[in-house]
C-alpha cells in the first residue's frame, strides 16, 4: 500500500517538475494549425539529405584476411550447393552454369568456359575474377550481374564465401597471390 501511494506522489511531483522545463506557454502551431508542445528547430533545406540512404548500404567484408583461416574441405561442403549447376574439375562438363576449374584470377571475357556462353550482364559487371569480385558475386550474384543467368540467392556468411573461394583456389592451377590491403596489414602487425 505504501509503495502504491509513493508511486502516485512520485508521478504528481514529476508532472509538476516537468512544467519547469516545458512551460504551458510553449505551445506552438504546426503547418496544419494543430497545437504542439516544444520549440521549433529550424533546419536548412536539404540538410542531411541522402545521409540515411548512404549509411544503410551494406558493407561487404574484405574476404582476403579470412582466406588464411578458410578450409578447402569446408569449401567443398559449401560447394555442394553449386554442384547441381557447376562442375569444378579440369575438363568437367558445363551444366546450367559453366565449369569453374581455373576460375580464380580468370579474365572473364578471355577465358573459355568450355563453350559456355556468359551473359552480357556478367561480362559488363566483372572483368577479372579477383578475390574481391568472387566475394561480391558469391554474396549476391545480382550485385555484379543484375540480368545474369545465375538464380542463386548467394552466400550471406563471410566464412562460407571464404571457404568456397579457398576451394576454388585449390581447383585453380595458378591462383593469384592473396594481397592484403594496407589497412589489413597494419591490423595483423598489431
Amino acid at each position: 500500500m505504501l509503495a502504491g501511494f509513493s508511486a502516485i506522489w512520485l508521478a504528481v511531483i514529476a508532472n509538476e517538475t516537468s512544467h519547469l522545463f516545458m512551460p504551458e506557454n510553449s505551445l506552438n502551431e504546426n503547418a496544419q494549425g494543430e497545437e504542439t508542445f516544444g520549440y521549433p528547430i529550424e533546419v536548412p533545406e536539404g540538410f542531411g539529405a541522402g545521409v540515411l540512404e548512404e549509411s544503410l548500404e551494406p558493407v561487404l567484408i574484405d574476404i582476403k584476411p579470412l582466406l588464411a583461416l578458410a578450409s578447402v574441405e569446408q569449401g567443398m561442403k559449401v560447394a555442394r550447393k553449386c554442384q547441381s549447376c557447376h562442375s569444378f574439375d579440369k575438363g568437367g562438363k558445363n551444366g546450367t552454369g559453366p565449369n569453374l576449374h581455373n576460375i580464380v584470377g580468370a579474365v572473364v571475357s578471355e577465358k573459355n568456359r568450355g563453350g559456355y556462353k556468359l551473359s552480357a550482364s556478367l561480362m559488363s559487371g566483372v572483368d577479372i575474377w579477383t578475390y574481391d569480385n568472387l566475394n561480391a558475386y558469391l554474396e549476391n550474384p545480382k550485385s555484379l550481374a543484375p540480368q545474369g543467368n545465375m538464380n542463386f540467392a548467394g552466400l550471406r556468411k563471410p566464412k562460407d564465401r571464404a571457404n568456397i573461394i579457398k576451394f576454388l583456389m585449390d581447383k585453380t592451377e595458378e591462383p593469384p597471390e592473396v594481397l592484403l590491403d594496407e589497412i589489413n596489414k597494419a591490423e595483423e602487425g598489431s
